[in-house]
């Protein structure tokens, strides 16, 4: 335990993965030891096996959330789930919650890529059954949102057996049945407006005719046609849907741009999930932190607000922002700013 809290920091502090560069931001406190003999402490932390991340990561969240601090005036939760890659070597299905314009990873399972059923439904199921556990000691309304891999009427009626709501994107080449609508018989029948949307309610989608409303759009600076099936009101499925692509900005936050997981040398699925818990914690801490800087009002001491037209503008991102908080935190004077470590996540 101890040396995952301190890797955590040094990933954060080195804004990378590469064990080099995390060894280089640990003080001596971790290890009075020689740099190799600090390289060597992490990788074996990273390699080693007895750490069961799913296990460890599952009560980290449920701490978390039983802390969630939401805001009066919206009881809505929106839960979005894809699946993003490291090259040719790993597959992630995450469970990501809505924070601001940022998410942060409430599930997760890695896979290898060419793994075998590493794109079951089963593990779609095991995820939203563990998630509304978690949810389910709280009066919380669950909007889940995904992109039209995941379209599957046997996922949609699991959903409303939890009573639950959904906004998922469909194929063109789904059977679908609308009342006096004769000649629409698959999606792609439907011409999408040039401008605005198309709403249906009580279509009967798919062989099964699975009734759910739809709605059918332009798709934002694409010609792509949206075909998005949902169990809520088909003008507030739209709003909710095009939250989706957050999920987008975590990814590049992770993969590429801050802490640049894409560097990962390994193969090794072993030290990839022990490397991505890590990962997880951390990006999760510096929304907190950014989260927490809007809520209490920090945002000035460390520039990340502009006043634009008589109003305040938040000019970086809430992990952005965290970023920013922990660097101006970290071996400062304790009396002048303060690092938190209660873990409290505002809604913002």
């Amino acid at each position: 335990m101890k040396n995952l809290v301190y890797i955590i920091i040094g990933i954060i502090l080195a804004e990378s993965v590469v064990i080099s560069d995390i060894s280089k931001k640990l003080k001596d406190s971790f290890t009075d030891a020689t740099e190799e003999s600090k390289i060597k402490r992490i990788y074996r932390f990273f390699r080693s096996s007895p750490i069961n991340p799913d296990y460890l990561y599952g009560f980290f969240i449920e701490d978390l959330i039983r802390k969630y601090v939401k805001s009066s005036k919206c009881n809505k939760v929106i839960i979005i789930f894809d699946h993003s890659t490291i090259d040719d070597r790993f597959l992630i299905l995450k469970f990501s919650l809505k924070v601001g314009k940022r998410a942060i990873t409430l599930w997760y399972r890695i896979f290898k890529y060419n793994e075998a059923n590493n794109k079951d439904f089963s593990h779609i199921k095991e995820a939203i059954k563990d998630l509304y556990q978690i949810f389910k000691p709280y009066d919380y309304e669950i909007i889940l949102l995904e992109d039209r891999f995941f379209k599957s009427i046997d996922l949609f009626k699991f959903i409303d057996d939890l009573v639950w709501k959904y906004c998922i994107r469909c194929t063109k080449d789904m059977i679908i049945k609308i009342d006096s609508k004769d000649k629409i018989n698959k999606l792609q029948d439907i011409r999408p407006l040039k401008k605005g949307t198309k709403h249906f309610n009580n279509i009967l989608l798919s062989a099964k005719e699975y009734n759910c409303n739809l709605v059918v759009c332009k798709a934002e600076d694409s010609e792509d046609t949206w075909y998005i099936a949902s169990n809520m009101d088909s003008k507030r499925c739209i709003l909710e849907y095009k939250k989706r692509f957050i999920i987008e900005e975590m990814f590049r936050d992770l993969k590429s741009k801050e802490f640049r997981m894409e560097n990962t040398w390994s193969d090794s699925i072993v030290y990839f999930k022990n490397l991505y818990l890590c990962l997880c914690i951390a990006y999760t801490w510096m929304v907190i932190l950014g989260a927490d800087c809007s809520k209490n009002k920090k945002s000035k001491i460390i520039g990340t607000t502009k006043k634009i037209k008589n109003r305040v503008i938040r000019i970086y991102s809430l992990f952005s922002s965290g970023l920013k908080w922990l660097n101006k935190c970290y071996g400062s004077n304790i009396r002048k700013y303060k690092l938190k470590f209660n873990f409290i996540l505002y809604d913002i």
